[in-house]
């Protein structure tokens, strides 16, 4: 009697054992990913700065993790999820992908899937213009390295570029508009802001400053690529005008250049490097040594 007893209990401890080693009774491990999407402060292309929405309709994101494939997560509203981009910019951004629970392990990639994009201007409020977006930009896959390995929330921010993205053919005929989109991706509590500040008395009459930001080559030809572009805009209710640059990534160098008179090719009127060692995940930097410039 004593000795069925006890192989009744090797039986279910046995029998425990096995569901835990094959992932059975919830004991594969998960965290928590949540995504949201944003556009830094975007200078729009020349045709396109009277431009006062950019309607997107998102159909889908993905993310790839490493050894398996690409997994698919729920957008944040109904599919297609339609978002007017030129809303959440300065810092501000929007969910694209509420949390949702992800198995351990490493993921390399994200990808968005997008239907359609319209805009309309200032002087014709009521009408749409189609974007156009060729086919190979209906997925756009950004590699992406993040790692989920702790209950803890991985919130990602997805900064899609509408300076690097937004295309003017012909801006002086008959203007057409394409859409390719240029994402850059960070962990949000990870990302570094540089600050500046302009003096009132920089600013040309008339005219918004330009803020471009560099990035090195990461090819054999070294020196810098052009990053993003931001406007700063001349009336300010401020003196000085304080601007941001957001959603940068940690550890890299940066070169900054202002124009107070872009429509002019007179030079760059300010220029700073900023090293990766003084952009440390979630710092914050700020030029001319936080001087109005």
């Amino acid at each position: 009697m004593k000795f069925h007893r006890l192989l009744i209990f090797f039986t279910i401890a046995s029998s425990f054992l096995m569901i835990t080693a094959c992932g059975g009774g919830g004991s594969i491990e998960s965290g928590e990913v949540s995504m949201s999407i944003t556009d830094s402060k975007p200078l729009l292309p020349e045709g396109a700065g009277s431009v006062t929405n950019l309607w997107i309709t998102f159909t889908g994101i993905s993310v790839h993790k490493s050894g398996g494939g690409w997994i698919s997560l729920p957008l944040a509203g109904d599919s297609p999820y339609i978002i007017d981009l030129l809303q959440f910019n300065d810092g501000k951004t929007t969910e694209i992908v509420r949390p949702v629970l992800l198995e351990y392990g490493k993921y390399t990639q994200v990808r968005l899937t997008i239907e359609s994009a319209t805009i309309t201007f200032d002087y014709d409020p009521g009408t749409d213009t189609p974007v156009i977006i060729s086919p190979e930009h209906l997925k756009t896959d950004k590699n992406f390295i993040f790692d989920v390995d702790k209950p803890a929330a991985v919130d990602i921010t997805i900064d899609l570029d509408l300076s690097q993205s937004l295309v003017v053919t012909d801006p002086f005929g008959t203007p057409s508009y394409n859409l390719n989109p240029v994402l850059h991706i960070v962990r949000a509590s990870e990302a570094t802001t540089i600050n500046g500040e302009i003096d009132k008395g920089s600013f040309i009459a008339g005219q918004n400053a330009k803020v471009t930001v560099f990035s090195p080559n990461s090819d054999s030809s070294g020196g810098f690529k052009e990053y993003t572009k931001i406007e700063v805009a001349s009336e300010s209710d401020t003196d000085p005008t304080e601007f941001n640059i957001h959603w940068l990534i940690p550890d890299n160098d940066y070169r900054i250049e202002i124009e107070f008179d872009p429509d002019f090719a007179n030079g760059i009127d300010f220029s700073e490097d900023v090293n990766r060692e003084d952009l440390k995940s979630g710092k914050v930097w700020n030029l001319n040594d936080g001087s109005p410039i």
